[in-house]
């Protein structure tokens, strides 16, 4: 299964672009043909976040993503970023979703590389990760899978951009 199961009502998505990053853009298609989700795009400001070496809190940003959901009456929200992220005990992210199930926040600072290609199925397989979290899913022991756990770039260029069999079954009985 390479999506979501379509349901009778659909729920919206909230896609929010900081700065100038090109992700949304990137993002927004790939999203919708994959996901039974409403988008929204929305453009915003970074607001301010803590910095530790020259990095932005992931969890500062989170907070003003789901800020920003629930300002705009999304059921999910997804904030796409230039910045390095970074937080607590390691000493850097790809993303970050929030504990409620609501929100998340990528990354596409240490995506970029090898050319646009490589950088556009990075950020792809790194937001459905994280879309993944918001959904209900945890990380996966199959490399392949895209809710593996991502510490390198190695180990996202690893991974598909779709979910295994059994992340699948799991979404769409959390989905019902």
């Amino acid at each position: 299964m390479n999506g979501v199961p379509r349901s009778q009502t659909t729920k919206k998505l909230l896609i929010v672009a900081f700065d100038k990053t090109d992700g949304a853009e990137i993002l927004e298609r790939p999203l919708v043909s994959r996901f039974a989700l409403q988008m929204l795009l929305l453009r915003s400001v970074m607001p301010e976040v803590r910095m530790r070496s020259g990095q932005a809190s992931a969890d500062d940003i989170l907070s003003e993503v789901c800020r920003l959901r629930v300002a705009q009456k999304a059921d999910f929200a997804i904030g796409i970023t230039d910045r390095d992220l970074v937080v607590p005990d390691m000493n850097f992210v790809f993303g970050l979703a929030s504990a409620d199930g609501a929100c998340a926040v990528v990354s596409t600072n240490r995506l970029k590389g090898n050319g646009q290609a490589p950088y556009h199925e990075r950020l792809l397989k790194e937001a459905v990760h994280e879309l993944g979290h918001v959904l209900g899913l945890t990380h996966c022991d199959d490399p392949r899978c895209v809710m593996h756990f991502s510490n390198s770039l190695r180990d996202t260029d690893t991974k598909r951009d779709t979910f295994c069999t059994r992340c699948s079954s799991k979404l769409s009985h959390s989905l019902q």
